[in-house]
């Protein structure tokens, strides 16, 4: 996730304390798992978590923060995963077959997630942070991975590049691969998407 995007609760200053916030979370977690950001309320969150008003807005600052958390911790498992696979990935293999993968692991992730809770974290996190040009920098995790993943591979595919052209590279894969689902464009996830998405990194990454 950007450096600038922090989701911080106020510091718990006893174990009963960090015990009621990870409840809360955890509640939070159960909410955001059946997609519906109408369900992304104080009312509901008190409901599933057993805890008043007063004690969540203690616990969180502000009441939406237990939400994007949650949120923001599946965007960072899905960059791990991904990050794993690279580390992964048989080095005898040529270019278009990690994109082909890449892809697929990356459609199947995102297919998992209501587009209307992505558009909820954005939509929070732009009216608290001004959502400033690093909001969507999450994918910069992939970039270091990818050169060492490059640089292993043996198939004389992989363009050797630095992680500042990989960083930028992934942004734009990300926005062809992902925002169609925010967007719920209706090529989003079909295999002419999927086509376009595997050209592309294709083209980018490759010789």
């Amino acid at each position: 996730m950007p450096k600038n995007i922090n989701i911080e609760f106020p510091e718990a200053k006893q174990g009963r304390s960090a015990q009621s916030l990870e409840d809360i979370l955890q509640a939070a977690l159960i909410l955001v798992d059946e997609a519906d950001p109408k369900k992304f309320t104080s009312r509901a969150l008190a409901e599933k978590s057993g805890y008043a008003l007063g004690t969540m807005t203690k616990r969180l600052g502000i009441i939406e923060n237990a939400f994007l958390w949650v949120i923001k911790q599946g965007q960072a498992q899905h960059i791990e995963n991904l990050a794993k696979n690279f580390k992964e990935f048989d080095p005898n293999q040529p270019l278009q077959a990690f994109s082909e993968i890449m892809v697929d692991i990356a459609f199947e992730s995102i297919k998992k997630v209501n587009p209307k809770v992505m558009r909820y974290y954005e939509d929070c996190v732009a009216r608290q942070n001004a959502l400033s040009s690093e909001f969507y920098h999450y994918i910069d995790a992939l970039a270091q991975p990818y050169v060492e993943t490059a640089l292993r591979n043996q198939t004389n595919t992989f363009r050797q590049i630095s992680v500042d052209e990989a960083t930028l590279l992934f942004r734009s894969a990300q926005a062809i691969v992902e925002r169609p689902f925010v967007e719920l464009n209706p090529i989003a996830g079909t295999e002419e998407h999927r086509r376009i998405a595997i050209s592309t990194l294709v083209q980018m990454f490759g010789k």
